[in-house]
């Protein structure tokens, strides 16, 4: 390898270690985990009633159901559960959050035939149909996947464990709807579903989401999608809402490196050492304040982070950071989330004859994704990417050869024969350029109107 290329090739870390690359490794598949289920096994409220409630139970959204106490539902573990019938074919919905899109999930819940009062033999004696709705396709049954319980005789259980239901999820915090399908338009006479559970293998987290192109904020009242904004606007007084970090999708990077304060070529035949101040500034990003843009066409300050424009939501988001990172009393910790990060450094490089030097900062960040809950019915994800408080930046001194413009603009400043005209470097006066009372700086003594005399020598006497 030429000198001029090994040259060309080193990079000298400043205030960091230096960084090898590896070879990289495969992927690991998913595991799966599970997926939280709002009020799973319906035990809240409890029905104190011999009678069913025709309401659903909290934090599950029903259309024409009824909430069985624990003793009409006759659940061998004791649970309380749901009828899809309530004067007539009901649904009952929930959403599995913190699902993103792209996971896979399956769904496992318990059902019987109806145990009320007003059923009918030939209503429960070859079980009772209902289907499960879910937004994306399934990897073990059709779409809507149609279920039947187990027959059973009047007024008694037939309970069957571990029905279940897998999808690949097309939306964020998929939305999963329990429908029956019996055919009596009137009948209170419905299948029973309880203990809900749920596991997924994650989507991958999206390393490619660009800070100035983060995913748009999806909000929630109780199960049906809002305009973010009315979740932001109830969201931002004090201790309003709580925010809830997602440690699956949150995670910190160094950015792409980018040069900072200004570059030096050495024309000189020595070794120049110098000495620098160098200032940068990382800016927070936040889907938030773009989506007041993209969407409301009515843009939050652009001149102001999220903690300024929307002071409250910043700090709400700002607490809930620091707790899931150990903190819980959001005191002193070691990784604060930062909205604003200014720096500056001075650093002194040195440059070889005949090279460029410059350099560069790879920042540190974190990008934070989580949810801004207020109870007991507004939700709202966001996405953050703000300059991180946990680890520091790195600083590279770049050098290389000159390349063929930065030499000629070297020889510019020579002043004879071969200095090159405005076409390499700076602009410099033209030969003949109208000038009064100056001489172009190219120019020779010939071309520029003047007499030329030869100079002759007085002669000496002769020594002796």
């Amino acid at each position: 390898m030429s000198r001029r290329l090994a040259r060309r090739c080193m990079t000298v870390l400043l205030g960091g270690s230096l960084v090898l690359a590896a070879p990289p490794v495969p992927a690991a598949a998913a595991e799966a985990v599970a997926a939280p289920i709002e009020n799973p096994d319906v035990a809240v409220p409890e029905v104190t009633t011999a009678t069913p409630a025709t309401k659903a139970p909290d934090r599950w959204t029903g259309v024409q159901v009824q909430h069985f106490p624990k003793a009409l539902a006759g659940h061998p573990d004791g649970l309380q559960a749901v009828s899809l019938n309530s004067a007539g074919p009901g649904t009952l919905t929930t959403r599995l959050w913190r699902v993103q899109k792209g996971s896979k999930v399956t769904v496992t819940w318990d059902d019987s035939a109806s145990t009320h009062a007003s059923c009918k033999q030939d209503e429960v004696g070859d079980g009772q149909r209902y289907e499960v709705v879910a937004p994306g396709p399934s990897t073990s049954s059709p779409v809507p996947a149609q279920f039947t319980t187990k027959g059973t005789d009047k007024g008694r259980a037939a309970w069957q464990s571990g029905r279940s239901y897998s999808f690949t999820a097309e939306e964020n915090n998929p939305k999963i709807t329990f429908a029956s399908k019996q055919p009596d338009k009137a009948s209170k006479c419905g299948p029973l579903v309880t203990r809900f559970r749920a596991q997924q293998e994650p989507a991958p987290v999206p390393y490619k989401d660009k800070k100035p192109q983060l995913p748009m904020p999806e909000a929630y009242k109780n199960h049906e999608v809002v305009p973010p904004k009315d979740v932001v606007t109830a969201c931002n007084s004090a201790d309003a809402c709580r925010f809830e970090k997602d440690e699956r999708y949150s995670f910190q990077y160094y950015d792409r490196p980018r040069m900072v304060g200004q570059a030096y070529i050495n024309c000189t035949r020595n070794a120049v050492t110098d000495e620098r101040p160098v200032e940068w500034q990382e800016y927070p990003y936040d889907n938030l304040t773009q989506y007041f843009v993209a969407v409301e066409k009515k843009p939050l300050n652009p001149r102001q982070p999220l903690d300024e424009s929307l002071k409250e939501v910043a700090v709400q988001i700002g607490g809930g950071f620091t707790r899931a990172d150990g903190n819980p009393l959001e005191m002193a910790t070691t990784n604060p989330l930062l909205w604003n990060r200014k720096e500056q450094r001075t650093l002194t490089v040195t440059v070889q004859p005949g090279e460029v030097s410059w350099v560069e900062v790879q920042p540190a960040r974190e990008r934070i994704t989580g949810t801004l809950v207020k109870t007991p019915d507004l939700r709202l994800d966001v996405t953050a990417d703000a300059p991180s408080g946990a680890f520091g930046d790195r600083f590279y001194q770049r050098t290389g050869p000159l390349s063929q413009v930065e030499l000629a603009r070297c020889a510019d400043s020579r002043y004879n024969a071969r200095t090159p005209d405005e076409t390499i470097g700076a602009p410099t006066l033209r030969a003949g350029t109208p000038v009064t009372g100056l001489l172009p700086v190219a120019a020779r003594a010939s071309e520029a109107g003047t007499r030329v005399r030869p100079v002759t020598p007085v002669e000496e006497p002769p020594t002796r």
